[in-house]
């Protein structure tokens, strides 16, 4: 298993303070005038899973955190290493992240970033995860399919390292392309905008992903090889899904959940795909925000207000 490291005993450090506190909604990581990119797995990642914004890990997974020395956590996210797939990802918008450093044209102007040099989007491997469990740039070639973001790049701009990240294929699936700038799009900017609408929230949590454990009421979460075409070998998520808690400066969390079927859409009345949290877990498997209070959890999870929503 390989892992990065970075000045071991004073990293740990840091991880058990910030990552531990589940009151840290809206800390603000030490500043430093050098933004580092950092990437942990397994042990060294552990403590992250206690965060708000992160649902509940299965044991078989692998747990990663990508984050920057200045910025903190980028995001977190579930790889399944049995289907070489994320099963989600994990982050949160705040005062001190919601920044705007970066731009995602930038990368095709021609840039360095780790020190390879890029004129377009530095899609790459994410060498976190061990070679034989991870995606490959080549999985996507002549494929049909596009390079869906999950943490979408412009939820991550207060650096050149946490919008690089953001192009890790850990945090990518394969998405239709209709569906990726349609539907999914239209999701992604009403998730960007509330997230910065310093009026409407405190901190913003967020996680996603696409379809890949059966349930009973999804028995089909992937797409057959046969619906496909036969031209990729990574799984293609059948349905996408968004789940959205939202802490206002009241200090009263709200949330609410959309669920898209992976196909060609522009709908731009994205009201029409939103759920219950609770309807979401029932769908996808996955529990949401385990570490909310249990009745708070309760019973944010079980409403779908669709009043308590700017649209």
């Amino acid at each position: 298993m390989k892992k990065h490291y970075f000045y071991p005993l004073m990293l740990c450090t840091v991880i058990c303070i910030a990552a531990c506190s589940k009151d840290d909604a809206g800390s603000t990581p030490p500043d430093s005038s050098i933004d580092k990119p950092i990437s942990l797995i397994g042990q060294e990642a552990r403590a992250y899973q206690q965060r708000i914004e992160v649902p509940a890990v299965k044991d078989q997974s692998m747990f990663i955190v990508h984050s920057t020395t200045k910025y903190g956590v980028t995001y977190t996210e579930e790889w399944d290493k049995s289907q070489k797939t994320q099963r989600w990802a994990a982050y949160r918008r705040t005062d001190a992240n919601a920044v705007e450093e970066w731009h995602r044209d930038r990368w095709k102007a021609g840039t360095i970033w780790k020190g390879a040099y890029y004129n377009g989007d530095p899609f790459q491997e994410d060498s976190i995860i061990p070679l034989m469990y991870r995606t490959h740039l080549s999985d996507y070639y002549n494929s049909g399919f596009t390079r869906g973001h999950i943490v979408n790049s412009h939820d991550r701009l207060m650096s050149q390292n946490a919008n690089g990240q953001t192009f890790y294929l850990s945090n990518i699936q394969p998405q239709i392309y209709a569906f990726n700038t349609g539907v999914w799009e239209n999701m992604e900017d009403w998730v960007y905008n509330l997230g910065k609408n310093k009026q409407k929230r405190k901190v913003l949590y967020i996680a996603k992903g696409g379809t890949t454990t059966p349930t009973a009421s999804i028995p089909n979460p992937l797409y057959s090889k046969d619906e496909v075409g036969g031209k990729i070998n990574i799984p293609v998520p059948r349905y996408f899904w968004m789940a959205i808690l939202l802490l206002d400066n009241n200090d009263k969390y709200h949330a609410i959940a959309f669920w898209a079927e992976h196909r060609d859409n522009q709908d731009t009345n994205i009201k029409n795909y939103t759920i219950s949290i609770d309807e979401l877990e029932a769908r996808t498997g996955i529990d949401f925000f385990p570490n909310l209070p249990d009745n708070v959890e309760t019973e944010v999870e079980a409403k779908k207000v669709l009043t308590e929503w700017s649209w």
